[in-house]
């Protein structure tokens, strides 16, 4: 009895133990863009754990935020699911077609490196400003919610210090 009571209790968090194999993405807010907006390009690490990040050389954008990282840890009826992903926000530099050349991220298995992404840069003679779409929306608990993320922005001018006198 006694032993039957812990096979059965092994049984039960021996799920938990078993994850899915370790993927290594990038995607980008879009793949084509007018000049002078930018584009968010993600790199996501799923079910592993990962150290090491070599990020690629962005030849033709300029770097106007990141990197940002978040993370996430999910547990849905005994199956374990993680991610991280690191972003940035780029600016191209002028028109034409560039590359996004692989990321590369060390984990236990070995290497794991992201393919590289086709970004077509157009003329913008309007002056046409654009934003990033959200690429993925998080849950919690069942209860959905926008996770934007917030263009870059210009620093704000400090407010004038007042002094107080005490008599």
């Amino acid at each position: 009895m006694k032993g039957s009571f812990l096979f059965f209790i092994l049984c039960c968090f021996s799920t938990s133990i078993f994850a899915q194999d370790a993927q290594f993405t990038v995607s980008v807010s879009t793949d084509s863009i007018l000049l002078g907006n930018y584009i968010e390009v993600s790199f996501t690490l799923e079910n592993a754990k990962g150290s090491n990040f070599d990020i690629p050389e962005f030849e033709g954008f300029d770097v106007v935020g990141g990197p940002n990282q978040s993370s996430s840890f999910q547990m849905v009826n005994g199956t374990i699911s993680q991610e991280i992903s690191y972003s940035f926000y780029l600016k191209p530099r002028d028109i034409g077609t560039y590359f996004i050349p692989p990321a590369s991220i060390e984990t236990k298995d070995g290497f794991l490196e992201t393919l590289p992404i086709e970004v077509m840069v157009h003329p913008n003679p309007d002056g046409i400003q654009q934003t990033p779409t959200p690429q993925q929306e998080f849950r919690s608990f069942g209860f959905p919610f926008e996770n934007t993320p917030q263009p870059p922005t210009t620093p704000k001018k400090p407010k004038k210090k007042r002094k107080i006198y005490k008599m």
